[in-house]
């Protein structure tokens, strides 16, 4: 309550000083929002700029349920919109940013009943980490003609930047270029890594069309995308919780999209694995609450089979794709990994207070059930 008192007058006095100036905002930013809704819902935002653009993921504090991806536009003013991607109907958060580090708003409901004011705050208290955002974008025609097909790829990989601590943060900036990149190489340089993902699409791009665009340049469409941007989804308690979004057309179809989950703990720099969290044998135990949680979730009566729902399985076990929030631990299975490509990726929230007897007695996610 105390860093949210202080929140609100910082705001209050930055607003004051700013009403009348132009708002300077960085190309490429990371910030770790905290604040309220209608000055009664706690919630936090990892948001991300990349020079007009904005992408978020929202967490409510207390509720057991799943994150909001947002993303939007920021003009130079300094005013936002932020909605669900590719989406003109649920949630639209409408805003100013007051200061570099503040923002105000509205946040409007799914139904679009409600508006709520929302004030937050750029944060970092004990256990969380300031961030980089390193963005680049490329265009590539096929062949030098006019209205030649292209490829498209975006990048943005958020990594940890100095601290006082150089092991630590190497160590994190490994990991996380890591998993960006899925190399398991012990790349250093964050710019190179996203250099070397692009030059490994175009030249897939160029090899599998320009033969084809030679013998039949009218043959459906060429042009290829690849979308991969690193989302910070928790950071704090020395825990961070962050996933690869990676989306990739190449012809046919639809493109396909995977989201890749890593836990690490901001203490040793180290990624962290179920085994880290919790006693062994605890598959059996994950296993029935993640089964029961998803029959749940699609109104499926828990003495049916899942395969007699349209899922490749009747079980669902615990996998290494997992994220951690304040509100529990979440397991991502993505296209076709339990279940056909029309479902969607699938994601299952279990709260902590129902795995609190499988759990490590120093399990680092039990800082969650002490503050209950």
């Amino acid at each position: 309550m105390v860093r949210f008192i202080v929140i609100q007058v910082i705001l209050v006095m930055a607003t004051a000083i700013t009403v009348m100036s132009q708002v300077y905002l960085p190309k490429k930013a990371y910030m770790h929002l905290v604040g309220r809704i209608d000055d009664s819902q706690e919630i936090t935002m990892n948001l991300v700029k990349m020079n007009d653009s904005l992408y978020a993921d929202l967490v409510f504090a207390g509720k057991q349920c799943n994150f909001s991806v947002l993303s939007g536009k920021v003009d130079e003013a300094g005013n936002f919109i932020l909605r669900y991607p590719f989406c003109d109907t649920g949630m639209v958060f409408k805003g100013r940013f007051i200061t570099r580090q503040s923002i105000s708003g509205n946040y409007e409901t799914s139904d679009g009943e409600a508006s709520q004011p929302v004030v937050m705050v750029e944060s970092y208290p004990e256990g969380s980490l300031p961030l980089l955002a390193y963005y680049h974008h490329y265009v590539r025609p096929l062949v030098e003609k006019p209205q030649s097909p292209e490829a498209e790829i975006s990048q943005c990989l958020i990594l940890p930047g100095e601290s006082s601590n150089p092991v630590l943060s190497d160590s994190l900036r490994t990991l996380m270029i890591a998993s960006f990149s899925g190399e398991n190489k012990d790349l250093k340089d964050p710019d190179r890594a996203i250099q070397r993902i692009e030059e490994r699409f175009i030249r897939n791009y160029l090899s599998s069309n320009e033969s084809l665009y030679e013998t039949m340049p009218d043959a459906g469409s060429l042009n290829w995308t690849l979308l991969k941007f690193t989302h910070i989804l928790y950071n704090d308690n020395y825990l961070l919780s962050y996933y690869v979004v990676n989306y990739a057309y190449t012809g046919g179809a639809h493109g396909l999209q995977t989201e890749d989950y890593t836990v690490a703990s901001t203490r040793t720099g180290k990624k962290l694995t179920l085994t880290d969290l919790f006693k062994p044998g605890f598959e059996t135990h994950l296993t029935v609450l993640l089964t029961r949680k998803l029959k749940v979730m699609t109104g499926i009566n828990q003495n049916e089979k899942l395969t007699d729902n349209g899922f490749f399985v009747d079980d669902v076990a615990p996998n290494n794709n997992f994220y951690i929030t304040a509100s529990g631990i979440g397991f991502v299975y993505n296209h076709y990994e339990i279940a056909p490509y029309v479902n969607g990726p699938t994601d299952i929230l279990i709260p902590f207070v129902d795995v609190k007897q499988i759990l490590l007695e120093n399990s680092p996610v039990s800082v969650f059930l002490d503050k209950k």
